[in-house]
């Protein structure tokens, strides 16, 4: 057969079946009985099927019901990572065993710490564990989870007060979760820029004065019924041991509540007192205060009462000024206009090197094989070149087709060209304002520091109290 030929039989046979994938048969999903044998413990089934350091939980189990739980302590003495499901079906049949008085207690305990799991309680935890948390005979390991984390807090704090020198510190993580949480809401706390380098301090006699006015600033409220509690999370790798937060929180019958009902046959308008928190937020490296209080205008003399009391501040707002700001102003073109009736003598011009915006939004994201609500901020530089011809609301404008009224403005970085003076020649400042209370103050002299500042002010965007 000649080689044309052979060409055609190749050619003409048929082609080989291809391969078919094997199809890999999938075994059905494994899950614990939980829910069936404990229906009303929904907090502590999910705190079993999340706890690594499986210790954590017989010990909650026996100081809840005062008692050993030897079956429970033969299936996960000693276990690492996630409790298999064999062991949580045991764990669960022996609460179900337990008096109804215990699960109850048992349940509320897994509340609080599946509380304190997010992501602002994780960080809460974190920042109030230390190292001999992590040593021998400690039931917590180096790369342990959050779950763990929070609920060896607890255990510490409400069963093993004889094993723990720093009493509290899961009511602390609960108070520090809360604030966090509340400072990423202008409508829920105000933010200011103090003095660096400042420690706090909050005698008997200060306490008095701190009472009084707050008194005064509310009327109608009695000092002496006012419930305040402070606490410090100081840096223990350093000798010194210096305060890192410093929080302060004031509980008192500061409002009023009203409503109309019903009595012996005529309507009847009635009221009663409500309790008014307010709650400070302090970090003496940073100069920053955070105050928190429903009532939004007040908030000012708030933090000037921090000031004057707490701080030493006296009344002396030259010596130890709180500052504010506010970078609201930047959403729209109207600022450009304000750089040239607002300037002040000493600024020849002013222009803004870029914008940082963001869009809040909540999102449905998959997180562990879930679906969870998170909220995403993605932040936008907005940079003007060099060489670039139109203004920077322009450009946003052209690049975002639409303003910037739909973002919030996060970051402001600011060219401010100072006068010739006798001491000095014309030269550049520049001043990034970064929300709610950064301000760049380093690499200035104490004139254009205050310059700048004073430029802000009239421009809308600062404060100063």
């Amino acid at each position: 057969m000649s080689a044309v030929e052979q060409n055609v039989v190749k050619k003409q046979s048929p082609p080989v079946a291809e391969k078919q994938p094997k199809t890999r048969s999938t075994k059905p999903r494994q899950v614990d009985m939980g829910p069936q044998t404990l229906p009303t413990m929904e907090h502590f089934i999910q705190l079993v099927r999340k706890v690594h350091s499986t210790e954590l939980i017989r010990s909650l189990l026996e100081s809840a019901s005062k008692s050993p739980v030897p079956i429970t302590a033969a299936l996960i003495n000693g276990a690492a990572g996630s409790m298999p499901i064999a062991s949580r079906n045991a764990v669960f049949a022996e609460v179900a065993a337990m008096p109804v008085p215990t699960q109850n207690e048992i349940e509320d305990a897994s509340e609080r710490v599946g509380l304190m799991c997010d992501e602002y309680g994780a960080l809460a935890v974190g920042e109030l564990l230390v190292d001999d948390d992590f040593k021998e005979p400690s039931l917590l390991q180096t790369s342990t989870d959050k779950f763990s984390k929070a609920l060896y807090l607890f255990l510490q704090q409400e069963y093993w007060q004889a094993k723990t020198s720093q009493p509290g510190r899961f009511d602390h993580a609960e108070e520090r979760k809360e604030i966090i949480q509340r400072s990423k809401s202008e409508n829920q706390s105000s933010h200011y820029l103090g003095p660096k380098g400042v420690t706090p301090k909050l005698d008997d006699s200060l306490e008095v004065s701190l009472k009084q006015r707050l008194a005064d600033l509310f009327g109608n409220v009695n000092a002496e019924d006012m419930l305040v509690e402070h606490f410090e999370q100081r840096d223990f790798s350093q000798p010194e041991q210096p305060i890192v937060q410093y929080l302060l929180s004031i509980n008192f019958d500061g409002g009023r509540y009203n409503w109309v009902r019903m009595g012996t046959g005529q309507v009847i308008d009635s009221e009663i007192p409500v309790i008014t928190n307010v709650k400070y937020s302090w970090q003496p490296v940073k100069g920053t205060l955070s105050v928190f209080c429903d009532d939004i205008p007040i908030r000012p003399q708030l933090a000037a009462i921090f000031r004057d009391v707490v701080l030493g501040g006296n009344g002396s707002i030259e010596s130890m000024p709180v500052r504010e700001f506010d970078l609201m102003g930047f959403s729209t073109p109207a600022m450009l206009d304000r750089f040239k009736k607002n300037r002040i003598a000493g600024i020849d011009e002013i222009s803004i090197q870029h914008l940082v915006v963001t869009r809040p939004e909540m999102k449905m994201v998959q997180f562990k094989g879930k679906s969870v609500q998170r909220l995403v901020e993605n932040s936008l530089v907005i940079r003007l070149h060099r060489w670039e011809d139109r203004d920077i609301y322009a450009r946003a404008k052209d690049d975002l087709s639409e303003d910037l009224t739909a973002y919030v403005i996060t970051q402001v970085k600011l060219r401010m060209v100072v006068s010739k003076s006798s001491q000095r020649r014309a030269h550049n400042v520049s001043a990034q304002i970064t929300a709610p209370n950064g301000f760049n103050d380093s690499g200035k002299t104490k004139a254009d520091t205050e310059l700048v500042f004073a430029q802000l002010m009239s421009l809308g965007c600062a404060r100063q109290y």
